[in-house]
């Protein structure tokens, strides 16, 4: 059997990838400080800052995914992406109904890439025009969310009942449209997996620094939460919402 070539990487893809997992901590914490101590200032900034955060995430992740598509079609492979990342999320959905008062993580951002990797599967054959598809799902969110359930069934596809709230959801309505701009922009930079244009190696200390980041991408975001809230306990002590059995 022929050993299997190392999987190549493109630094700006870990790179963007590593500028948006340091903006999502900033984000998160921010969040933290809103959740637990009650900080409102500069809230619209704050939510908007969110949101692109969140969209440079998803957008890039697609854009990841169309590169690993060209590296191997293989169906286990998609498979153990949607249990690794769909699994991690409900971790964490245990976790938070656990540990919080209010704002349990049902479906976030783990648990919509998990399920983003199998839903994507058809969409590879439209390259490009995917961007079609995508305004389908961004625009077809201003339908659904106007749908109300008593049920968290449909929570996947961002249908919520009234007055829900969590600290982390990413419904297919939106955001799987977001993910298909990140195809669409993946199929032309890298047609076939490849990059259309040659870029140098980056040099400077600070951008193999975010790349450093951006390559271990889950490990990071796993453990910055966790992080952030123990040094939240540990300079303001105990945190509102936040049962620790202390």
């Amino acid at each position: 059997m022929m050993p299997k070539s190392p999987k190549k990487r493109y630094w700006e893809i870990d790179f963007v990838r590593g500028v948006a997992l340091i903006m999502m901590i900033l984000s998160n914490l921010v969040t933290d400080l809103q959740f637990f101590l009650g900080f409102t200032a500069y809230e619209r900034f704050w939510w908007y800052f969110a949101r692109l955060t969140a969209s440079l995430f998803v957008s890039i992740s697609g854009v990841s995914l169309w590169i690993s598509h060209f590296k191997s079609h293989s169906l286990e492979k998609y498979l153990y992406r949607f249990v690794r990342l769909f699994g991690l999320g409900v971790v964490i959905t245990f976790v938070t109904f656990a540990l919080l008062e209010k704002g349990t993580i049902y479906f976030g951002v783990l648990h919509f890439l998990g399920l983003a990797s199998l839903l994507s599967l058809p969409f590879y054959r439209f390259k490009e025009k995917n961007i079609f598809f995508a305004l389908f799902f961004l625009f077809g969110s201003e339908f659904v969310q106007k749908i109300k359930s008593e049920t968290l069934i449909l929570l996947p596809l961002g249908i919520t009942p009234e007055n829900f709230f969590t600290l982390d959801y990413f419904p297919i309505f939106p955001w799987f449209g977001i993910f298909l701009i990140g195809l669409t922009v993946g199929s032309i930079l890298y047609p076939h997996g490849e990059r259309r244009v040659k870029l140098r190696n980056p040099s400077f200390f600070l951008v193999r620094g975010i790349c450093l980041i951006g390559r271990h991408t889950l490990l990071v975001y796993l453990i910055h939460q966790p992080i952030l809230v123990s040094l939240l306990f540990i300079v303001f002590g105990k945190l509102p919402h936040l049962n620790l059995g202390i």
